[in-house]
């Protein structure tokens, strides 16, 4: 059969990061290549005793199809959650989802044809990269500091593509412990990013998969909260909260963007899975999304801390990194001569892996860079990967290789 693929289908590229990934595989190895949680966290006895309690009392819900926007328990609980970090938002400005990846999905349905030009961090989610690429969308990348995106460069950005009467269809940002670099937008810049989206009249899409796993206890006000709910969404996650396997998020926007969002999600699923969001309404309402944050936080407090000294210990002078107070990743930045890519292949011979920084950026740079993730590895992995790691890259600093 000679197939006739559609414009878009032609556009998706096999995920050079899930390629590498699979030499992980290798036995023996340790790696920091996934962004996973601990599997010590999920609750499997409690989420036992709440899925046998949801089938016995709402099994004629759970089992059937539900609301595409959500149900209203799991709508409910995602309320009482958001007042708890210092979120409001209404029954009808919140969408379920299956996951934070399918409110990018919508969004891309919703803003985005060929060419349309928006804005992202640079390096940012490789995950909202290839939903935009799909939609050939024009991605203008704006780089970071330790104070996250630079303002600055992002006005010189959109008053360039204004000169060109192209308006951005939206900023896209990861403001809390950012997917790769582990970086956060601080509070003067989080002020500056709305004011100015609110004089060009940009959207915000604000990526919040990591909030809550600070490990100072301090989380600054999401933009959500700062613009009072205007020209901001919000996508969230469980994710990284909780856990990942229910596929389970939400989507927080104004009333009038949420209606069209649940029109097009009517298209895509129909409806998210009621059976999950019943489970999990249940468990947050008992506490226990609360207290798996909690014990989260408590876990990775000690991995980020023997990561970090770690790399002081072991690595060469010529390597930088950054030093997250939340979330999941540490990005790491080699001399501008190695390429991450290449070590890589000589890392994975030294039983340690981890992920390319290339792929994070829409501009295709950052070949030097690389992504370190300390949730799901043990304390002892960690010190030992790294130990590992600063062999391989001293071995090619020395050799001249790369």
């Amino acid at each position: 059969m000679d197939y006739s693929f559609s414009t878009i289908s032609r556009r998706i590229k096999r995920s050079e990061i899930r390629e590498i990934l699979k030499l992980t595989r290798k036995p023996g190895i340790i790696s920091f290549g996934g962004g996973l949680p601990d599997s010590d966290l999920f609750p499997t006895e409690e989420i036992s005793k709440i899925t046998s309690s949801v089938l016995m009392e709402k099994g004629y819900l759970a089992l059937q199809y539900g609301p595409t926007q959500g149900e209203q328990p799991m709508i409910n609980s995602l309320i009482k959650h958001m007042n708890e970090h210092q979120e409001q938002a209404l029954n009808n400005q919140i969408c379920v989802t299956s996951s934070s990846q399918q409110g990018l999905d919508l969004l891309s349905l919703l803003f985005l044809d060929n060419h349309s030009p928006i804005i992202m961090e640079l390096p940012s989610y490789l995950g909202a990269i290839q939903v935009f690429s799909r939609c050939g969308a024009d991605m203008y990348g704006i780089p970071m500091d330790e104070q996250g995106m630079k303002i600055d460069v992002l006005e010189n950005v959109v008053n360039e593509l204004d000169h060109q009467h192209r308006k951005p269809k939206f900023i896209y940002t990861i403001p809390d412990f950012q997917n790769p670099a582990g970086i956060s937008l601080s509070l003067d810049r989080r002020k500056k990013l709305i004011d100015m989206a609110k004089i060009h009249q940009i959207p915000i899409v604000e990526d919040s998969p990591y909030r809550e796993l600070s490990f100072s206890g301090e989380i600054l006000p999401s933009l959500w909260t700062l613009s009072g709910g205007e020209g901001v969404i919000m996508l969230k996650t469980f994710s990284k909260m909780l856990f990942p396997g229910m596929r389970m998020g939400w989507l927080v926007g104004e009333t009038e963007l949420v209606e069209k969002i649940i029109l097009l999600k009517q298209s895509v699923d129909l409806c998210t899975p009621s059976f999950n969001q019943l489970i999990l309404a249940e468990f947050i309402e008992q506490g226990g999304m609360k207290n798996i944050i909690h014990q989260a936080v408590e876990l990775y407090k000690p991995k980020i801390k023997t990561m970090l000294n770690s790399l002081e210990n072991y690595m060469p002078d010529e390597v930088s990194w950054s030093k997250p107070r939340g979330g999941m990743f540490l990005w790491l930045t080699l001399p501008q001569s190695m390429d991450s890519k290449d070590l890589l292949f000589k890392a994975v011979e030294n039983n340690v892996a981890y992920v390319i920084g290339q792929p994070f950026h829409c501009d295709g740079s950052g070949k030097n860079t690389l992504r370190l993730n300390y949730s799901f590895p043990s304390l002892e992995q960690i010190e030992r990967g790294i130990k590992l790691l600063a062999q391989v890259i001293k071995q090619q600093t020395t050799s001249g290789d790369l």
